[in-house]
């Protein structure tokens, strides 16, 4: 080709020309996606065929009346795995085994259930109530102007209710049958769990009947005439104190716990005195005849509780659509993530996941789990339920309900 020619082609054309003879990389990618489809299909028939085996497997452990879970055969055919692949890849195939093992038991936990299998959660969610009991006795923590006292209201509207001094007062008189249910605060999207609720579920073996989020709206409260430039101590319920944290650092206050907000907020309606405030409800300020000093005092505008309604008994009704659990996880690698995938394999939202030490084994952890399970989701919400049972050390079942927002 002559220089002139050259020059006169424009550069699209010097690049095709530039290109001849080279390897197309578009072609050559789109060849080795098209053989990765054709090993994926492969891959998904024979994944289709090991399933409906597990379902075989499963009709003859009705029988034989075999586990589910074999452990040591389970480890063997990992084992296996490892050996038979390239030591690059020897990672990757036994956490693939792993996957395969726990979704061919999950089919097998779902094809017992079908046949009718019982195990104990079941049972007691079968045994449960399914209504509110008529003219319910209710009891909650706290005094006049409490918000436990308003979360009370609303998820029991019209009914009267008495009130205790703790949160184990409360749940003893419905342990005691002298009440129905109590009306406690579970959780705050500032300040975390209150943890002594979680202990006391345990404790006296409640069960969770109904929740409501409500929006918490803490006033400095003092006594007539009290400047706020004079204030040296605040009183409140340590929840509230952490939820007003930055608030008190920033005004240099020493800081003083009470049972309740609207304890703290009576204390200082009896002691008179100007170097005391209290962190309460506006409506716990009113009640006891104190002044608002400031109505803008969270660390956050969107702070918010969790109330629960519980009982001796568990009380499943139509509309529930949330589960709470309390597990203990098996003692191996990649415990969690195991767990988690058979929410996840059944396409069931977590919407809460904490850990706790466990009291009665040092260095060992509780996990509190709650999903979603409403009544279009009760099949895979049973079978998760039997497959946690049969596989996790510790599981306890806290409550299937309503989650209300207030």
């Amino acid at each position: 080709m002559a220089d002139r020619d050259y020059q006169a082609m424009s550069p699209n054309q010097k690049r095709q020309g530039s290109d001849k003879g080279k390897p197309n990389h578009a072609e050559a990618l789109a060849k080795l996606r098209g053989e990765i489809e054709q090993i994926d299909t492969q891959i998904l028939r024979l994944f289709d065929q090991r399933m409906k085996t597990a379902s075989l497997v499963a009709a003859d452990k009705l029988i034989s009346g075999k586990p589910v879970f074999d452990q040591a055969r389970e480890e063997q055919l990992i084992e296996m795995a490892v050996s038979k692949t390239a030591p690059e890849h020897q990672p990757r195939a036994a956490n693939l085994l792993k996957c395969l093992m726990r979704l061919s038991r999950g089919v097998q936990y779902e094809w017992l259930l079908d046949q009718g299998k019982h195990f104990d959660i079941l049972s007691l969610i079968q045994s449960g109530v399914k209504h509110w009991p008529e003219n319910p006795r209710i009891v909650c923590q706290g005094a006049t102007g409490s918000y436990s006292a308003k979360a009370c209201q609303f998820l029991f509207p019209g009914q009267s209710f008495s009130q205790t001094k703790t949160f184990e007062d409360a749940c003893r008189v419905v342990w005691q049958d002298e009440a129905d249910a109590a009306v406690l605060p579970l959780e705050n999207t500032t300040a975390g769990t209150v943890d002594d609720v979680y202990d006391l579920l345990l404790k006296y073996d409640l069960y969770i009947w109904q929740s409501v989020s409500l929006p918490i709206r803490h006033v400095l409260a003092a006594s007539p005439g009290t400047s706020i430039n004079g204030i040296e101590t605040v009183v409140s319920h340590p929840q509230a104190l952490a939820q007003c944290s930055s608030y008190i650092k920033e005004h240099q206050w020493q800081i003083q716990e009470s049972l309740n907000t609207a304890f703290a907020a009576r204390l200082v309606a009896d002691k008179k005195d100007h170097r005391l405030a209290a962190i309460a409800s506006d409506t716990a300020a009113e009640a006891y005849q104190l002044t608002v000093l400031d109505a803008q005092i969270s660390n956050t505008s969107h702070n918010q509780t969790r109330f629960i309604a519980i009982g001796k008994n568990p009380l499943i009704r139509e509309d529930a659509d949330r589960i709470s659990l309390i597990l203990r996880l098996p003692h191996q690698s990649g415990a969690l993530a195991s767990t988690l995938a058979i929410f996840s394999d059944r396409h069931l939202n977590l919407t809460k996941i904490q850990s706790r030490p466990d009291p009665q084994l040092p260095w060992t952890y509780l996990f509190y789990l709650d999903f979603e399970a409403a009544a279009s989701n009760r099949k895979a919400a049973l079978a998760t339920l039997y497959h946690l049972s049969q596989e996790m050390p510790y599981l306890r079942f806290i409550g299937w309900y309503r989650e209300n927002e207030g």
